[in-house]
């Protein structure tokens, strides 16, 4: 199937959790993303979080980076 035609929209407020993973998941397929970082709650209030490869250095600033990217 040729996808050269194909779009992606932004992420939506409206994704549901597996809907946002799947979403992460095709840009590693396309983008040749090196590190991630999933934060969530389950259905217990807990935060989840799991990474890759990232120090905790790493996430900070890869967390500082997105507070920014939230901000503007």
């Amino acid at each position: 199937m040729n996808n050269k035609n194909v779009i992606a929209l932004p992420a939506s407020t409206a994704f549901s959790p597996e809907q946002a993973l799947l979403s992460a998941l095709e840009f590693t397929r396309t983008d040749n993303i090196t590190d991630v970082m999933v934060i969530g709650y389950d259905a217990d209030g807990v935060l989840i979080i799991r990474s890759s490869r990232l120090s905790r250095a790493d996430a900070l600033f890869m967390l500082e980076k997105a507070k920014q990217w939230v901000l503007t």
